[in-house]
């Protein structure tokens, strides 16, 4: 884990600002840290040591011809295969100078060739331009911001607010995510001119300033078509995820994983355990027993073999790390299950392994989510007709344990979600109402719902590269990788890999949903395991206790947020309809918190970071924030 920015300014010298924004980022990679500058760029980095402690590796690195200055945050896995094919000379061990050899040889090409998770940021010299690049999938974070002729990235975002002050709320962003379930679904954020990087691209940077931007990788472009048995894909998968763990388990620094007892990290558990048998796993739970993984990672534990240390969340620790949390995120995240996530990174910060193995992406290349059986119907229609299509789709949802109400739910979810992705959820529950947001906000903000592109004759396969580039993941990505980063940790993520994500876009649908069965190869993967089969039946599919806690434990914040005269003079919220919206809640026992918890982290938001410097309340507690800020 590393972190890199730059100030790209024609005839300006801007070591002094970049300093500032590498020691805000300094969590990212505590063990060194550089700067490299002229007049028209000053690059910095900060690094986490993870492959080699070399300092000679260390960052911003300069190519053997001098031309070329690499400041990069990621791991690329299949750098000594690069070396050899392109027969590379170098003078360290490390993946960093493999990189801008291999572009100093080639130029732009290069991004197309490695294998990782990456951000990369290399200056040309001589013809005074600067490229930024970020992996397939979009593992690693890279944002910029751009004015003018001015360009400052960074990994995050906090970075760029470090030098530019006074950066705008950009409101259509906020509206995409409160009504239309939008979040990381684009390049923009919650900040005018501040972009993310699109995933499988880069741009290039001249001294005109306009962004050249090309998209080196195209997972549509690089399906195969080649026919595969339907009984040899579960032990295929095996083999690409054991090896993708093979080659991502490599550091000098301790390795574990983040083990839920799902399907996913099961696998990448067992199969790390294998390789390297001293390692440690590590989960978070909750004293309510409905929401509590720790027994089912116990259970894989204890059947691998492999030590568990677990770290328990409560209401209270909401209270206490709620802020942090969001200050690290930088934009919104969507339940307190991400407090959940940085705490178990913080409880082990001291004595726990260095390098993470999570198992993001599961659900989206496994097709996981229930909300996946809709679309895998309607190709079932075409392929099927309707009346066993139908029979089909029964017999899922039944599988799901859904009663005969939340089966009408569901479906009309599933039409409502074909049109507007994401603005309902599964059991047919629209996210928010949209009453409790201003009319007059809507009217100056809405730009309409997200329209995703649909490469794919499959519905099923539409909805998965959604879920993938678009809507879940790459919130989950950021996630992943705050969380991690906030405690010095380097995670990575085996499950993404191009020849796994490949592979599993490749296969049929029937593969992946099987007789109501979710991830039906995943599973079926398991007794290709060299362990004790391992039965996955009985994990819950309930994320945490948000639901109780909102309606219960937290109910004086979320009421002295939401009957605050801050809250009703912000002008995004109707206030009379939030607070009848969260009496509906409370008396509802089946409804979602989704919409309410939406609400009030916006809030939160705007208080952290357009009312006043984030970063002052590090540290702060969330009632003394709320109480702070009703007045302030």
């Amino acid at each position: 884990m590393c972190g890199i920015a730059g100030i790209f300014q024609n005839s300006v010298y801007n070591y002094s600002e970049v300093c500032k924004i590498i020691n805000t980022i300094n969590h990212r990679g505590p063990d060194a840290k550089g700067i490299w500058y002229n007049e028209f760029i000053s690059i910095g980095s900060v690094r986490l040591k993870v492959v080699d402690f070399d300092e000679n590796s260390n960052q911003p690195f300069v190519s053997r011809c001098k031309n070329y200055i690499l400041a990069y945050n990621g791991e690329v896995y299949n750098y000594l295969n690069l070396k050899k094919k392109f027969n590379l000379k170098t003078k360290t061990d490390s993946d960093t100078e493999i990189i801008i050899e291999l572009f100093s040889k080639i130029g732009p090409k290069a991004f197309s060739l490695l294998d990782g998770m990456f951000a990369i940021s290399i200056y040309d010299i001589k013809n005074n331009k600067l490229y930024l690049a970020r992996d397939c999938f979009g593992i690693k974070p890279l944002y910029y911001f751009k004015k003018n002729k001015k360009i400052v990235f960074c990994s995050e975002i906090k970075g760029i607010l470090e030098t530019e002050k006074n950066v705008e709320t950009n409101h259509a962003s906020v509206i995409n995510f409160i009504k239309w379930g939008g979040l990381d679904n684009s390049t923009k954020t919650w900040f005018k001119n501040i972009e993310s990087l699109e995933p499988g691209s880069y741009c290039e940077i001249n001294t005109s300033f306009k962004l050249k931007k090309v998209k080196y990788y195209k997972l549509e472009e690089n399906l195969k078509k080649k026919k595969i048995s339907s009984k040899d894909i579960p032990y295929i998968f095996n083999e690409l995820l054991k090896r993708s763990v093979k080659n991502q388990s490599q550091t000098i620094r301790s390795i574990g994983t983040n083990l839920s007892g799902g399907v996913d990290s099961s696998i990448v558990t067992s199969f790390l355990g294998e390789i390297n048998p001293d390692i440690n796993s590590y989960t978070f739970g909750y004293t309510e027993k409905k929401y509590d993984e720790r027994p089912y990672a116990k259970t894989i534990s204890n059947k691998l073999n492999i030590k568990n240390f677990s770290s328990v969340t409560t209401s209270h620790d909401i209270n206490n790390n709620f802020l942090d949390t969001l200050i690290m995120q930088d934009e919104p995240f969507t339940s307190f299950r991400q407090v959940s996530h940085h705490k178990l990174y913080s409880d082990y910060k001291r004595n726990g392994s260095t390098v993470i193995l999570e198992s993001s992406g599961g659900d989206e290349i496994g097709a996981g989510y229930t909300g996946f059986i809709w679309p895998f119907f309607l190709d079932q229609i075409d392929k099927l007709g309707l009346s066993k299509a139908t029979d089909n789709l029964y017999k899922s949802l039944k599988f799901q344990n859904l009663s005969e109400k939340k089966i009408k739910n569901f479906i009309n979810a599933g039409i409502i979600n074909q049109e507007f992705y994401g603005s309902s959820t599964s059991d047919g529950q629209k996210i928010i109402d949209k009453d409790c947001i201003s009319s007059s906000y809507q009217k100056k903000n809405d730009e309409g719902p997200p329209v995703y592109k649909k490469l794919f004759k499959s519905n099923l396969l539409n909805s998965q590269y959604i879920e993938l580039f678009n809507t879940k993941l790459p919130r989950g990505l950021r996630y992943v990788d705050r969380a991690s980063s906030a405690s010095g940790r380097e995670a990575r993520v085996p499950l993404l890999n191009k020849e796994i994500v490949e592979f599993c876009f490749s296969i049929p649908n029937e593969s992946k949903i099987h007789n109501g069965q979710l991830r039906w190869f995943m599973r079926k993967s398991l007794n290709y395991l060299n362990k004790k089969k391992i039965n996955l039946t009985n994990k819950r599919s309930i994320a945490d206790p948000q639901r109780i806690w909102v309606k219960k434990n937290l109910k004086n914040l979320f009421l002295q947020v939401f009957k605050s005269k801050k809250f009703k003079s912000r002008g995004v919220f109707n206030q009379n309809e939030v607070l009848k919206s969260y009496n509906r809640f409370i008396k509802n026992e089946t409804s979602h918190s989704l919409g309410i918890f939406q609400i009030f982290i916006t809030e939160i938001w705007f208080r952290l970071f357009i009312d006043n410097n984030a970063y002052k309340f590090q540290g702060e507690k969330l009632d003394n924030f709320i109480d702070y800020t009703n007045y302030n």
